[in-house]
Order: C-alpha cells, then structure tokens, then sequence
C-alpha cells in the first residue's frame, strides 16, 4: 500500500482558516468577560451564605474564565505553520479539550464528596449549620439567564463554522454546566424558603446542599465524559463518526473522482479544526496522471471547504 501526498496550497487554505478562527477566537473573548462578571458575582453569594454549592457554582465559572483565556490562545497558536509544524498545531485542540473535561469531571466528584461528608455529619451524628440563602435567588436567575445566553451564543458561533470547532463545544458544555448547577441552587433555595420549621422535612435545612449537589452532579457528569471520549478520538487519530460530514464527503468524492479509479472506501479524520480525507484506491482502469490526481484533489477540497473549511485530501493505493 502507498499513499500519494500531494502538495498542498497552504496559503490560499490557512487564509480561509483564519476567518474561522476569528470567529471562534470573538466567541470565546465574549465568554470570558460575561464569566469574569458572573465569577465576582457568585463569591460574593457564597461568602455571604456559605453554601458549598455555591462554591461549585462559583468554581466552575472560574474554570470557564481559565479554560477561555487558554482557548482563545491556543486558537491563535494551532492555526500558525513553522518548518517544525508545517500542518500546524492543531492537536493541542483536543489536548485541550481533554484536560479542560478530566478537571470538571474531578470537581464534580470532590464537590459530591464535600457535601456527603456534611450530610453524614448530620444524619449520623446530628451535626450541622442551618443553610442560609440570603441573595442566592436574586443571583441564581441572573446567572441561569446568563448562562443559557452564553451556551446559545457559543453553539450559534459554532454552526456558524459547521460545528467544526471542539473548544467552542467543550465551553458551551461547561457553561451548560454551570447554568444547571445555578438552577438547581435557585429551586432548592425556593423550596427551603417557603418549607416552614418542624416538619417532617426539616432536615432539608441542613442538608439540601447534599440533595442538590448531588442531583446536579448526576445530571451533569455525561456533558465532560462525552468531550473528553471525542477529543481522546481525535487526539488517537480515530475516524470522525459525524453521518452528515460522511456523507456530504462521500458525495463529493464520488462526484469529482477521476474516471477510471474505482474507491474502496472512504476514511475522515478530525483533530481540532482540521480535516483529514484518505480516499483508498483498490485498482484503476488505464493508466491514471499524476496531473489527474492533483486536480481531482484540488476539486474535492475546494468542495468540501464550505463545510469543513480546512481539509487535507490524500488518495491512498492498496
């Protein structure tokens, strides 16, 4: 088997490359300073009433404030070419995204572990401070307002670069996060406040930090553990499962293939924002010219660039 690597036209590419990440790059500035606001917010609340998932609240917003700054870094940094990297560096992108879904995965678990910890204060040995809410509702629809606007505006972005982009994915996930910690402090906050003393649910007091932390933590965990499966795929050089980018890529190829060359098949790798397209060849009809394959190739990439915007076509020979 051999593969034909064809020059590429790097410049008329990498030019296309930097509109999209200009928008990606505005996205993820607009994010940080809405969570720069929201992060002063949120301690604020939580020095006030103690609340530990308050505390989560106001964490996972710092973490979005990081992982934005090393976002907008990294999408100026991965789209450069040097000798060194003379496709770029577009694997940090999901080195990214990975790290960014293993650290919100661990504080989700030690979010839960803080607060079984009180709740086992209480039940078992009947220890515990009577939550105190104070601003939390007022903050609560403010920030659950904030965060559903920011994941909307970070998905809307993303289409607008055919969804091509897994930093703009992994925040939106993170603020999504973040939006349904907040509504779920904001219902049991509401609850608490309407549920009169000495009730059969008065343990509620001490303990609905427990409750809702952990019922947050159960409904939120599956948005980290996807990003982090499908940036460890791409990072692997594992093919692109999308059935729509396979298809639009299948018909293309099909379209603009020279006559003569039968394809076997069809394989798409992602890694970050770029494409890899590998057309396997399992026998030709005649003689087939190089020119041929330079042209065809031009033609699929210029294709398929209005829905994957950078893409790398080869034609492999078995």
């Amino acid at each position: 088997m051999w593969n034909v690597k064809l020059e590429r036209l790097s410049v008329a590419r990498r030019s296309g490359c930097m509109k999209q990440k200009k928008i990606e790059q505005q996205a993820l500035t607009v994010g940080i300073v809405v969570n720069v606001v929201m992060v002063l917010a949120g301690f604020f609340v939580f020095f006030l009433t103690g609340l530990k998932s308050m505390f989560l609240d106001a964490s996972f917003t710092v973490i979005s404030v990081i992982s934005g700054g090393v976002a907008s870094y990294l999408s100026r940094k991965t789209v450069r070419v040097s000798d060194r990297f003379p496709n770029g560096m577009f694997a940090l992108e999901p080195i990214y995204a990975i790290c960014k879904s293993i650290f919100t995965i661990c504080l989700l678990l030690f979010s839960f572990l803080d607060v079984l910890r009180v709740a086992i204060d209480y039940f078992a040995y009947g220890e515990g401070e009577r939550l105190s809410f104070g601003p939390v509702i007022i903050y609560q629809i403010a920030a659950v307002a904030v965060c559903l606007m920011l994941v909307g505006y970070y998905r809307a972005r993303n289409r607008a670069i055919g969804n091509a982009s897994l930093m703009l994915k992994a925040e939106a996930n993170g603020t999504w996060i973040d939006g349904m910690i907040s509504l779920g402090i904001g219902i049991v906050a509401v609850l608490l406040y309407f549920l009169p003393n000495g009730t059969p649910f008065d343990f509620l007091h001490y303990t609905g930090d427990f409750f809702i932390t952990t019922i947050i933590v159960l409904l939120t965990i599956k948005e980290p553990v996807i990003v982090l499966r499908d940036a460890f795929v791409e990072l692997v050089g594992g093919t692109h499962d999308d059935e729509e980018i396979s298809d639009v890529v299948t018909r293309e190829v099909e379209t603009h293939l020279p006559a003569g060359i039968e394809m076997e098949k069809i394989h798409v790798f992602k890694t970050g924002m770029n494409f890899d397209v590998d057309i396997f060849i399992g026998s030709t009809k005649g003689t087939v010219q190089m020119e041929e394959l330079v042209e065809a190739r031009q033609t699929i990439e210029k294709a398929l660039e209005p829905k994957l915007y950078i893409v790398n076509v080869d034609f492999v020979f078995e």
